[in-house]
């Protein structure tokens, strides 16, 4: 093997760094031994450079894959999903660094970063994370170029340079491909990573499910209303209705008929405002009720909720209008309900919780009428020392029994769930909606941020002469978590105990506080204008540019900003007197000879520097520094050195020229 195709310690230096800032994106959805694995990895590589070790036999990698396969299978119990190739991916990323010998491993391992780098934006695309990669490229990039530098130091600053002068000469041309590229739908989907949707919600609610989710501070979605929105209060985001009750878990009935909404005009009045959902991997969207969607791709069941026609695996923004109470009869049916709907509503499985069951007959032996049926259950669940918990005791076969007459400790699954039996026992049809309740106001742009601790559960019930009818059992027992949250309602240290790093824990604090809302509302912005810059956006703005969107001005725009953006490169690339810049022994030497001419003594164009330092002794014998500036000079400018003579030799010359400024 020729020895200058070994890598060199610069460029080892580059690939390490690189390496590690490409590992540390994909650290939020991988397992920490990852980053072991990297560190081990990193660790012997170093050795290997420094002749402590060689590289490692075959038993040795085959040993070290076998253990990220165990590793992948241990921490996942899968080979589907995003996160468990993304794993695999890494991990082979980091086996190439051990065995990385000459420049060309050093190409199959750069270019195998750019790839890892994509990867990250499967898993998120905010603004902080785009810039971590941003940097994980930046350092891959000055890596690449350090391969083809002799300098050997082990982090060059000229190799970061001109990785940054490439970047910024890119920075143009992606501006430019942008604005007019248009986004098109891949032509294969992936799925969302880890067992469940991205926002948590499933098709099954079980005591302690929505429990899960209300420990966790990640980000549904947000909203934005046109209007001042509704009051705390109010804000009952429904994504899924549940009517079949098998014991335990409640679950959707039957599939629901499409009912497509009808986009003639003029539209109900109402309040319009704007979903910016996080990607869940299924098709259920979340709005208040009733609402209604007029936009494509958006369907409504016959139970009132929203519907994605395809499975929601990007960032979805779509538009809704919250109707006004005139408009709401169009939603809100009320009268007679169909047979079929009815049974489905009053089902409870046979054998089940028979105290409940004799309690729920006793109700209604005393409140014939059902509103008094409803407010009696209330009463007794506001009345009695139930505890509205995150941590709640494990219930058996009879779920509801137990927690009704003998734990009283639950969270508002519990609630739900118990509350609905007991209204089907009675004769009150009633169904399971679960969602979100409440949001967080951010003042400084205008947004409602709801959260996974947001999840809720709670209860519709039908009366002849309403229809639906929303009721809430949680807010009976803790009506701090409908006024002001999950924090207000729960006992002190409960609230993201699990999350004791995340700054929604710490809204308390004044500025914490600030800095978080700022960020959410850049993060925002990013996601609306960059991250969502396609369809009517994108159209919108080329609008706004061009004024009318035709082919002709697309390509002379695109013809104009691409001539800009070659200035630009062009620019760059030969700046100032449009020719390379000096090396610095020359620069300080040009310094020198200015300051002697200042004195009186210039140097004639002709004349060596040996010559012209030999002459300068001749005039001023005093002038101790001239034979230390020309012997430097002379040796940086002809002389084969190491970077550490380098080094000290222009110490030298920088001082000596500090001198010459300071003679009289």
């Amino acid at each position: 093997m020729i020895a200058r195709d070994w890598l060199s310690r610069g460029s080892l230096g580059w690939l390490l760094a690189a390496q590690f800032a490409l590992v540390s994106t994909h650290l939020g959805h991988l397992p920490v031994w990852v980053l072991a694995l990297w560190l081990f990895v990193a660790g012997w590589r170093v050795l290997v450079f420094q002749g402590r070790v060689g590289f490692p036999p075959r038993w040795v990698k085959l040993i070290a894959i076998a253990g990220a396969v165990a590793g992948i299978w241990s921490s996942y119990g899968s080979w589907q999903g995003l996160e468990p190739m993304a794993a695999l991916l890494v991990s082979g990323f980091c086996f190439k660094l051990m065995e990385a010998a000459t420049r060309r491993d050093a190409y199959v391992l750069i270019f195998l970063g750019y790839f890892v780098a994509l990867s990250a934006f499967l898993f998120g695309q905010e603004l902080l994370a785009v810039l971590h990669v941003a940097l994980a490229v930046g350092l891959l990039l000055t890596a690449q170029v350090a391969l083809h530098q002799t300098d050997h130091a082990a982090f060059s600053r000229q190799a970061l340079r001109l990785a940054t002068m490439l970047l910024l000469q890119a920075l143009p041309l992606a501006l430019l491909l942008f604005l007019v590229t248009p986004r098109l739908a891949p032509m294969w989907r992936v799925p969302i990573p880890g067992e469940h949707a991205r926002t948590g919600m499933s098709e099954v609610i079980a005591p302690g499910d929505v429990a899960k989710l209300a420990r966790s501070a990640e980000l549904v979605f947000r909203a934005r209303f046109d209007q001042p929105a509704p009051p705390p209060a109010d804000l009952y985001w429904r994504g899924l209705v549940l009517d079949h009750f098998d014991g335990r878990a409640w679950r959707p009935g039957p599939a629901a008929e499409w009912l497509r909404r009808s986009t003639a005009s003029p539209a109900p009045p109402g309040i319009d405002y704007e979903i910016f959902l996080e990607p869940t991997g299924t098709r259920w969207l979340y709005a208040l009720w009733p609402s209604m969607s007029r936009q494509s791709g958006i369907v409504e069941t016959a139970d009132g909720r929203l519907v994605s026609v395809q499975p929601v695996h990007d960032k979805f923004r779509y538009q809704v209008r919250l109707l006004s109470d005139s408009a709401a009869t169009v939603v809100r049916d009320s009268g007679t309900l169909p047979p079929p709907q009815r049974r489905s509503a009053l089902r409870l499985p046979a054998d089940s919780n028979p105290r409940t069951r004799q309690w729920a007959a006793a109700l209604r032996d005393s409140h014939p009428d059902d509103a008094q049926l409803i407010a009696a259950v209330l009463g007794h669940l506001r009345h009695e020392p139930f505890v509205y918990t995150l941590q709640p005791p494990t219930l058996g076969e009879h779920s509801i029994d137990e927690f009704l007459f003998q734990t009283r400790r639950g969270f508002c699954e519990h609630y739900a769930s118990s509350f609905a039996f007991v209204l089907r026992a009675a004769g009150i049809p009633a169904r399971v909606v679960a969602g979100y309740q409440g949001g967080e106001p951010n003042p400084l742009n205008g947004t409602l941020v709801v959260r996974q601790y947001d999840a809720h559960a709670w209860v519709e019930a039908w009366l002849p002469e309403y229809g639906w009818v929303r009721l809430d059992p949680t807010a009976a027992v803790a009506p701090e978590r409908v006024e002001m949250g999950l924090e207000g309602a729960l006992p002190g240290g409960e609230f993201l105990a699990e999350q004791p790093l995340s700054p929604n824990r710490y809204r308390h604090i004044p500025w914490l506080n600030r800095a978080r809302m700022q960020l959410d509302s850049i993060n925002y912005q990013w996601m609306r204008w960059v991250v969502d810059y396609r369809g009517q956006t994108q159209e919108a703005v080329l609008r706004r540019l061009l004024g009318e969107i035709d082919t002709w001005r697309l390509l002379l725009f695109a013809i104009a900003a691409g001539g800009v953006s070659l200035l630009l490169c062009a620019a760059m690339l030969f700046g100032r007197h449009w020719h390379q810049r000096q090396p610095p022994e020359r620069r300080l030497f040009e310094r020198f000879c200015r300051q002697m001419a200042r004195r009186g003594y210039p140097r004639p164009a002709a004349l060596a520097a040996r010559n012209y330092g030999e002459w300068l002794q001749q005039q001023r014998p005093e002038w101790q520094f001239v034979r230390p500036v020309i012997d430097s000079f002379e040796a940086l400018q002809y002389r084969p050195l190491t970077p550490v003579q380098r080094r000290l030799l222009l110490q030298r010359l920088r001082a000596g020229v500090r001198q010459a400024a300071r003679a009289s």
